[in-house]
């Protein structure tokens, strides 16, 4: 979870929890696009995150993630609802 307290928050704090860790790397996202807002951007990031060299390999990913968030999980919390939660 990225969202930790503000005195973890700081550049000079020692990250000491995984929150911690993933507040770093959500940082690094999070600044990349604010300079430049565009699907250029989350693509990049992405391949570097990754690791992934193909821009081909960056697009299918992104595909699906977008596929996901927008209709699976539409489907998952429709399902949720008619089933109840999970907890």
């Amino acid at each position: 979870m990225p969202f930790v307290k503000t005195p973890c928050r700081a550049s000079n704090h020692k990250p000491c929890s995984v929150g911690d860790l993933c507040y770093l790397e959500y940082r690094k996202l999070m600044d990349a696009w604010g300079k430049e807002r565009r699907w250029t951007t989350a693509h990049n990031q992405l391949k570097e995150m990754f690791r992934i060299e193909d821009d081909v390999d960056a697009a299918k990913f992104l595909a699906y993630m977008v596929f996901f968030c927008k209709h699976v999980m539409k489907y998952e919390d429709e399902k949720a609802a008619e089933n109840g939660d999970i907890l």
